[in-house]
């Protein structure tokens, strides 16, 4: 059963978005919640832009102008330091992650796809044991990429019910006991389940976003899958709930207080066990539905540890921490010494947890390896998505600490905005090395379009060369050779099927539309509840549900890259990978609407999770 519902808190209006963006103080594809600021270190008093004649404000300094080809900083450098704990040989799989309960970041080291071989030798034999070692498990996928895509292969059971790659579900027998109501939302014919859906259709009439599909049909279309197809969940049938929150905010209420208004909908009034999000659901009412309700969510973005930690066990994503990324970026700008002798500026705004996570995983982190971090400026959002309080004040201490190596860690509707008022006053392609990535969606070429969208032209001149770490394979699809996942292939194909709208999204089509992207997002989410829910057993409490899904072990993600859960580790991205932001973009009818793209690195550069 399928059953929608509109939170009557997500009605806002967008009224006062248009100005906004005559402020060119915003443009994003995913919007954040804000509320209370934390202590900004740059005034926040001028308002929304502050003065932007760059006679009040100085030139820059220059600086040295990176490459041609804005070449990332090499990777897997032998000199790594020994945080990173011990290396991994060339061509094995990389070991499990640490748990994560301890709120400790975790290392990322680079890991070969394949073993090499000097030239004109040929392979070594394997021993016994290794041929033994080797053999693939019955019904493994032979991953093409070869090396630790190959291995981390191995630890899927592809029989599972909900584990397969040549459907989203198989029918399996219903148990011997019988049924039986367990707990709240747990019946004993169906589990209530919920969609929680950002109106994204607010961002693209805006300007703000590219068209998604329709989300609500996707999984609708999944959930029909399960019911009539598999006979639901050990013969539990489940209960689609639908809860609906505003992407923008507006009309005198908060975004973070309309989104808690969106969790209590869909805890209370629905008794929803798992809460499933692939449009974007940030800020505290996280936190409402699991460290207040007895409820799991399912997301898709880069998180604080504390959160986390909070969620009681209950509360996961499908990318990595904040601290894990913002410390692997750190590390990873600084192995080849990148960073030696260059004055940094980190950004960041002051949405909930997000500012304190940006010191703690970033800018410490750069302070402990010997950098010198110039300048900290945490821009005030005012309980809204666009975080421009001090954005003047901010680049006018670039320029007085002349600081050439910029990370600035902002919303999708903000940093636009922040590179404008760069080249308002005075900055030049050349003059600042930029970092990021993939939090607050940076790493997604949707997002990163709408620097050219509100910055123009200069803006993403400015931009372009910026080298961001990410845990997707943006931009791959580039490359002639490449084939879109197996598992995206599945779920496209078995929405294409089985929906009534017929749809069939091509995987290299990136103009406008980000529909394949975010099928094969709606599709992963999904299955990992669903994983959990078998393995839970055919009569599961909340408990025991939260206890199978911290035990799912490897997990599918749309680019089928390593990623897990395990027992307090709640974030299941493993790997992350370096992207360059280009414009215009060099491969020639491939570009965004706005002619930019993520050049994707070499497959050697990936790196993964270490103990």
């Amino acid at each position: 059963m399928i059953v929608r519902a509109r939170s009557s808190a997500g009605r806002a209006c967008a009224v006062a978005l248009a100005a906004a963006l005559l402020a060119t103080a915003c443009g994003g594809g995913t919007a954040e919640p804000d509320a209370t600021p934390v202590t900004t270190r740059a005034s926040a008093d001028s308002g929304a832009g502050g003065s932007t004649d760059p006679d009040d404000t100085g030139t820059p300094a220059a600086a040295p102008a990176p490459s041609d080809t804005a070449a990332p900083p090499a990777a897997g450098d032998p000199d790594v330091d020994e945080d990173l704990g011990d290396a991994v040989e060339d061509g094995d799989a990389a070991p499990p992650p640490a748990p994560a309960d301890s709120g400790e970041t975790a290392s990322f080291e680079t890991v070969p796809t394949a073993p090499e071989t000097s030239e004109g030798d040929a392979p070594a034999e394997p021993s016994a044991d290794t041929a033994e070692v080797s053999e693939p498990p019955p019904n493994v996928y032979d991953d093409p990429r070869g090396g630790i895509f190959a291995e981390f292969q191995r630890g899927f059971d592809r029989d599972h019910p909900f584990g397969s790659l040549d459907a989203f579900c198989l029918p399996h027998d219903p148990p011997a006991e019988q049924r039986r109501a367990t707990d709240a939302g747990i019946g004993a014919d169906s589990i209530t389940l919920v969609h929680m859906r950002t109106q994204i259709e607010e961002l693209v009439g805006a300007g703000l976003a590219v068209d998604v599909g329709d989300p609500t049909d996707m999984f609708d279309t999944l959930t029909r899958i399960v019911n009539e197809r598999c006979g639901g969940v050990w013969g539990r049938q489940i209960d689609l709930r639908l809860v609906e929150v505003s992407a923008l905010g507006g009309g005198g209420v908060d975004i973070d207080t309309l989104r808690n208004a969106a969790c209590i909908e869909a805890t209370e009034n629905h008794d929803g066990v798992i809460v499933m999000n692939a449009t974007t659901f940030a800020g505290t009412a996280q936190l409402c539905i699991t460290e207040e309700h007895d409820s799991v969510l399912i997301g898709h973005e880069a998180l604080p540890a504390e959160y986390l930690r909070r969620g009681g066990g209950r509360l996961f994503t499908t990318a990595t921490t904040v601290e894990e990324i913002f410390g692997a970026l750190a590390k990873y700008v600084t192995d080849n010494g990148a960073l030696e002798g260059r004055r940094v500026g980190v950004v960041a705004p002051n949405t909930p947890g997000e500012a304190e996570a940006v010191e703690g995983g970033l800018v410490t982190t750069l302070q402990a390896l010997g950098v010198d971090v110039r300048v900290f400026d945490v821009l005030d959002c005012a309980g809204t998505s666009f975080c421009v309080g001090g954005m003047a004040e901010s680049v006018q201490r670039l320029i007085e600490e002349d600081v050439d190596v910029l990370f600035p860690t902002l919303n999708a509707v903000s940093l636009p905005g922040y590179i404008n008022e760069m080249v308002t006053q005075g900055f030049e392609p050349g003059d600042v090395q930029i970092y990021n990535s993939d939090f607050n969606s940076q790493g997604n070429e949707v997002v990163a379009d709408l620097i050219l969208t509100f910055g123009g032209a200069a803006a993403g001149e400015l931009y372009d060369g910026s080298v961001l770490l990410v845990t997707t394979d943006q931009g791959r699809f580039r490359d002639p050779a490449w084939e879109p996942p197996a598992f995206s292939e599945m779920c496209m194909r078995e929405y294409r099927e089985n929906s009534p709208l017929g749809e069939d999204y091509d995987p290299r089509d990136v103009v406008g539309t980000n529909k394949y992207g975010i099928l094969a997002l709606v599709c992963s989410v999904y299955r990992v509840a669903l994983r959990a829910i078998y393995d839970a057993g055919p009569n599961p409490g909340r408990a025991d549900i939260v206890a199978a899904m911290e035990n799912l072990g490897p997990v599918d993600l749309p680019f089928m890259l390593p990623a897990s859960l395990g027992p307090g580790k709640w974030s299941m991205g493993d790997s992350l990978q370096p992207v360059t932001f280009r414009y215009p973009c060099p491969s020639e009818g491939l570009g965004t609407k706005n002619n930019i793209c993520l050049v994707a690195s070499d497959y050697s550069e990936v790196r993964v999770k270490v103990n």
